[in-house]
Parts: structure tokens; sequence; C-alpha cells
């Protein structure tokens, strides 16, 4: 395959997926997939009723108890 020809494909597969691409941005766009409102609900459905909005109840961010020593490991 001589340099032309292969130009020739490497250029019609990238206008080709540019436009699927592209097809596939305005079909988000009308069917509303990138409305704020449900971009706002998404950033807080890992919460429940347990676990309440900006109120950690893991153990990742609480400082450790008083009475533990991390540096005596005997």
């Amino acid at each position: 395959m001589t340099l032309l020809p292969a130009a020739i494909v490497i250029v019609a597969v990238a206008v080709v997926g540019g436009a699927l691409a592209l097809a596939a941005f305005f079909w988000a766009l009308r069917h509303k997939q990138f409305s704020i409102k449900q971009i706002n609900e998404g950033a807080f459905v890992i919460f429940d009723s347990v676990e309440h909005v900006g109120k950690p109840t893991d153990m990742t961010f609480k400082k450790p108890l008083a009475d533990t020593d991390e540096h005596n490991h005997a």
C-alpha cells in the first residue's frame, strides 16, 4: 500500500469517527443528557438517609482516639 491510499483511508476513518462523535453529542443534547438538574442530582446519589450530605459517617477523616499511640508498636 502506498502512502496516498493509506492517508486517504486514515483521513476517511477520522472524518467518519468525528461525524459519529458529533452525532452522539447532538443526540445527548437533544435528549437532555447534559441538563444541569440531572448533573446536580447525580452528585448526591451516593448519599442516603443514613449518611447525610456533608456529614461523614466513616472513620476516614476522624482523628484517632487520644489513648491510642501509633508510634509505640512494642
